[in-house]
């Protein structure tokens, strides 16, 4: 039953459109990355499916992009449209939505982290059910968060935030210690915004990472190329 279980949702956008990842391609001087986006997101959505006791689910964009994660996602995750302008509005409609379907909590993740252990994704589900009303954060290394859980709607913490900055999660943070709400944090991850990051996930050797296989398998046919 949902009333009982965590929905796990990826926050993705669909790999054939080209406005994902767009600086990152830029410095691998790729004009189409629609492989590498989709080995992303499905090294991530690989780690999703391992979480044995969360439902996955996929928030997509754009909207017309239902069939095309379908077949990546092989029919067995639900899918829901983002809605909203800007990350603050999506998210706060993307926790409505999966209210709205009756779960218990929801954790929503980036779909750029092919190397998270899922031990992260475990413990925050721990973390999200063993108190009644919290928020549950994942601290990225660029001052942002790549996962974040609520067991309840809080449309306070999405509004007035500087998105895409070093303050997200100090402003998240300070949000829900205003609002009364209890926090904790899972340990931090990174996601894939540069060529830096890219490499650190497809070396796979920092402790706990999970093994990013589709990833690395790009890169390597794209170092081919360049060296030959």
């Amino acid at each position: 039953m949902k009333e009982d279980r965590v929905a796990l949702a990826v926050m993705a956008r669909a790999p054939s459109d080209r406005g994902g990842k767009t600086r990152l391609l830029a410095a691998l001087r790729i004009d189409d990355g629609t492989d590498l986006r989709r080995a992303i997101l499905l090294d991530t959505m690989d780690i999703v499916g391992q979480a044995a006791a969360a439902q996955p689910v996929v928030l997509y964009t754009p909207a017309t992009a239902d069939a095309e994660l379908a077949k990546l996602s092989g029919g067995r995750w639900s899918l829901i449209p983002q809605r909203g302008e800007d990350l603050g509005e999506r998210l706060e409609h993307a926790f409505t939505d999966l209210f709205t379907r009756g779960y218990a909590g929801a954790l929503i993740i980036g779909s750029d982290l092919p190397t998270l252990p899922v031990e992260y994704v475990t413990l925050a589900a721990a973390q999200l059910m063993a108190l009644a009303d919290p928020v549950v954060l994942g601290p990225a290394r660029d001052g942002g968060y790549y996962l974040i859980g609520l067991r309840k709607a809080h449309p306070e913490l999405f509004r007035g935030v500087a998105w895409s900055t070093a303050s997200v999660l100090a402003e998240t943070m300070s949000i829900a210690r205003n609002a009364g709400l209890e926090f904790s944090l899972v340990p931090e991850w990174y996601d894939i915004d540069s060529v830096e990051d890219l490499r650190r996930a497809t070396a796979a050797t920092h402790l706990g990472a999970n093994r990013a296989s589709r990833t690395e398998g790009i890169i390597a046919r794209l170092d081919g190329a360049s060296r030959g």
